[in-house]
């Protein structure tokens, strides 16, 4: 909506066109424009994103920012054992890692091209506080073909493993003219949180500290707008924009335009964001 006020052409996308089409009519309604419009796309499943990218390019557009918020949280489906916890992206990726990290990915490198040639652009990738609770990178697991749960630690992983690619492919792209930033709303009163599993002890937690914490979505986005859209962060591709990212979460709604290290020594570790933006490269095959 406040990119739109501004005057951008914004393509908002969605999984269920219907759904689509009324948040595209609510907001030109609300604004008294026309320019927010409606595309499908799951980011969780490959083939949607590449149609999406095909129907995308098909219109010869050019494209300033890319910002990747579609995410799930603590969806739930416990088991004892990987296969049967039915948690998994028709790719084979555990879902929260397959929808907030994998996909957005894939996305990313589909769409880098079109970034290029239409530079100065900018690429915001959505982080969360709650990186810290992933324990780190699972190397040998990235994938997370053996999590048996969709549970905080693979929510964190996810944003975590976010946040690093980030830092890697901004380095990549030094010259480019595009630049990446992760960026994190903290804890705010969004839908993400009411569709949470709260027979999950830490997804019920969650809910909690929102119901308490939780600020304004406007002010949520801010973190996000600030990384898209401010010309005083040009040339300082990779940060990760939010507030403090330690243990005592309802923190991370101050000081929110500061770029921060991250709680998980792996993020601050450019060699690791290098190995893991490289693995996935091989994972996805953009």
């Amino acid at each position: 909506m406040a990119l739109a006020k501004q005057g951008a052409k914004v393509y908002l996308t969605a999984r269920d066109p219907e759904k689509g089409e009324r948040a595209k009519d609510a907001i030109n309604e609300h604004l008294g424009t026309n320019n927010v419009t409606t595309m499908q796309l799951d980011v969780a499943q490959f083939d949607t994103i590449r149609k999406f990218v095909d129907q995308f390019l098909a219109k010869d557009e050019p494209l300033h920012i890319l910002i990747n918020n579609a995410g799930v949280h603590l969806p739930g489906g416990w088991s004892d054992s990987p296969e049967e916890s039915g948690q998994r992206t028709p790719e084979g990726f555990e879902v929260t890692l397959g929808t907030n990290y994998f996909g957005p990915m894939l996305l990313t490198e589909l769409l880098l091209p079109k970034l290029k040639e239409s530079a100065p652009a900018r690429i915001v990738n959505v982080g969360s506080p709650g990186e810290q609770f992933s324990g780190g990178v699972y190397w040998d697991d990235l994938k997370g073909e053996n999590k048996t749960s969709s549970d905080m630690n693979v929510y964190g992983t996810s944003k975590i493993y976010l946040i690093m690619a980030s830092k890697a492919l901004n380095e990549k792209l030094k010259g480019t003219g595009v630049e990446i930033f992760a960026a994190h709303p903290g804890i705010t009163d969004a839908p993400l949180y009411k569709k949470t599993d709260k027979s999950d002890p830490m997804g019920a937690q969650v809910a909690v500290a929102n119901a308490i914490a939780g600020q304004p979505t406007e002010r949520g986005a801010s973190p996000i707008l600030y990384a898209a859209a401010s010309p005083e962060l040009t040339g300082k591709g990779g940060a990760f924009i939010g507030g403090p990212t330690g243990p005592l979460l309802p923190f991370s709604n101050l000081d929110q335009f500061k770029d921060r290290p991250t709680f998980t020594q792996e993020g601050n570790n450019l060699e690791d964001c290098m190995r893991l933006y490289e693995e996935t490269l091989k994972i996805i095959k953009p």
